[in-house]
């Protein structure tokens, strides 16, 4: 199978992937048509599940899979894969023999821990692996699990999560929308730093609104605008953003109001999605503390652009 994408920052982790026969940089659209899509055996959702010439570890109780969602675009990568090892019927030995058998390639990683699970994870920039275990003895309020009675081995095994980090390269009519940008506003600082969005994944079901930002980008940090013709929507948030304006409907603001959580504001924009069975897709390009902070932000954006906003009526923050 050939590749649909390059990754242009390769890690080990990446190596890695390759080198087991996962075509983690291939097509969605490819890995259905190879791999088909079926209900999980333990789980109610969909999944590309992908069999692998070699194993990523020893001790899986179904192949990687990737989840399946209308929503994700058909013509990018999966860049999320999950699975679950299980050597027995304790929690902790279970996850022990799955980091033992992933220190050599990946290197030492960190152990990690919460009230009710113990794990470890590698992290690279964007890219990570998790595993994760929820000891029996660790579980103050322990409730009936469907997916346990289903496949009652998933009560001690090992939850095996990778990301893979994947953004789109910019295409050379992205760069000229880039260099001919004209500012319309700046984007709320607090909530939305450029500086932490490379060291994160890009949400799945954006990511062909979503462009990786492999050079300087100056004083356009931290603004939305449009390039200079007006056919494109670009945006130096917390992620870079390229969207055809023919492709954008309106602007969003999500207002919730303090209640039990603190509440705050969601500016998006909704637009027109032609690689999902999801027609419409809302892009979440910043957020802000109050319910009302990001209003006048929005009327400013449309107004600049020519397109309709709506300020959402207020929800509770329950």
């Amino acid at each position: 199978m050939q590749a649909d994408h390059a990754f242009p920052i390769k890690t080990a982790l990446h190596d890695y992937l390759t080198a087991i026969g996962l075509p983690w940089n291939c097509s969605r659209s490819s890995l259905e048509e190879k791999f088909g899509t079926r209900q999980h055996a333990a789980y109610s959702w969909n999944v590309i599940e992908i069999p692998t010439p070699l194993p990523f570890v020893r001790g899986l109780l179904w192949p990687l899979s990737a989840q399946v969602f209308p929503q994700f675009s058909a013509a990018m990568p999966a860049t999320e894969f999950s699975g679950n090892t299980y050597f027995g019927d304790d929690a902790r030995d279970n996850l022990q023999h799955t980091v033992e058998q992933l220190v050599p390639v990946l290197g030492g990683g960190k152990a990690t821990r919460t009230s009710n699970t113990l794990g470890h994870e590698w992290r690279f920039g964007p890219a990570s692996v998790e595993l994760y275990v929820w000891p029996p003895e660790m579980q103050q309020f322990p409730a009936t699990n469907p997916t346990h009675v289903r496949e009652p081995r998933l009560k001690v095994a090992c939850h095996v999560g990778i990301k893979t980090g994947y953004r789109r390269p910019c295409s050379a009519e992205d760069k000229v929308a880039i260099e001919s940008f004209v500012p319309v506003a700046p984007i709320p600082v607090d909530l939305s730093e450029m500086t932490r969005a490379p060291c994160r994944p890009a949400p799945q079901s954006e990511l062909e609104f979503i462009r990786l930002l492999d050079g300087d980008i100056g004083t356009k940090h931290r603004w939305i605008g449009r390039s200079d013709d007006c056919s494109v929507l670009v945006s130096f948030g917390s992620e870079l953003y390229i969207v055809p304006m023919d492709d954008v409907v309106q602007f969003e603001v999500v207002r919730v109001q303090p209640a039990k959580g603190p509440g705050g504001s969601w500016l998006q924009v909704q637009c027109r999605s032609k690689t999902s069975q999801s027609e419409l897709k809302n892009l979440t390009i910043c957020e802000a503390e109050g319910p009302d902070d990001l209003s006048e932000l929005v009327a400013t954006i449309a107004s600049a652009v020519g397109k309709p906003f709506a300020l959402l009526p207020y929800a509770s923050d329950s």
